[in-house]
């Protein structure tokens, strides 16, 4: 039997059991079409971005006593929060989405009527690896062989002070002042320390950019007296 847990839950805490017809919409590329005058078709122009994706879950209630309303307020209240939240499915155990539930709740009336409805989430264009969640001491200078088929955003963590040049892949991203450590949360976009917004420390120039990581292999090194750690976030394309 399928079941998901979102936002910590899973969906027979609330007597709700999946049916047939559970669907998955994928991500595609988000791409303008611009008409050109005299120029045969569309000219086409990538927004460097994916789309999100869809997922949907058709429920029954399965609860002896039937649908009452306090367990119809239960429901509501674990899925109606805001932002994204962690989703795992029993058929893809090795990954976490994010996705949120973004409708108009309306599952007291279908299921009042028809004893069942759909739970419909809209999902980060992204799985992520559950292995790719915890957390890994860098070795300076050593090789990271990536995971998925897309960049990852990575968390990384470098403790120390002064200047610290981190170079991923030839990529060079620049800090300065540092004091004691610093994070660069790319899923993010945060750079901090101890909660408090960092992002003075990073140097703004052309030939600085801040890190990501390829899904093939990644050659990691710094420069000073640091010690670096990472969430890699490796991830699939939905």
């Amino acid at each position: 039997m399928t079941t998901f847990t979102f936002n910590g839950k899973k969906n027979t805490e609330f007597g709700l059991r999946i049916a047939e017809g559970k669907k998955i919409t994928t991500s595609s590329l988000d791409v303008e079409r611009v008409t050109v005058a005299g120029r045969d078709g569309e000219l086409l122009i990538s927004n460097n971005r994916l789309n999100s994706a869809e997922l949907s879950f058709p429920v029954n209630f399965v609860k002896e006593k039937g649908l009452i309303a306090t367990e119809v307020y239960k429901i509501s209240e674990w899925l109606n929060v805001a932002g994204y939240k962690d989703l795992t499915i029993s058929y893809d155990p090795d990954f976490i989405y994010r996705a949120a539930y973004l409708e108009t709740f309306s599952i007291e009336e279908t299921m009042r009527q028809f004893g069942k409805t759909t739970i419909n989430f809209v999902c980060y264009p992204v799985k992520f690896y559950k292995q790719g969640h915890t957390t890994q001491k860098l070795m300076n200078g050593a090789t990271l062989n990536g995971m998925g088929n897309v960049n990852a955003k990575p968390i990384i963590t470098l403790v120390g002070s002064g200047d610290c040049t981190l170079t991923i892949n030839g990529r060079k991203t620049k800090l300065r002042d540092v004091q004691g450590k610093i994070t660069l949360d790319m899923q993010a976009n945060q750079v901090y320390k101890d909660n408090l917004p960092a992002w003075d420390k990073v140097v703004r120039s052309p030939q600085f950019q801040m890190p990501y990581l390829d899904y093939g292999r990644n050659l990691i090194s710094w420069d000073g007296s640091f010690t670096a750690e990472m969430i890699p976030n490796w991830g699939v394309k939905l």
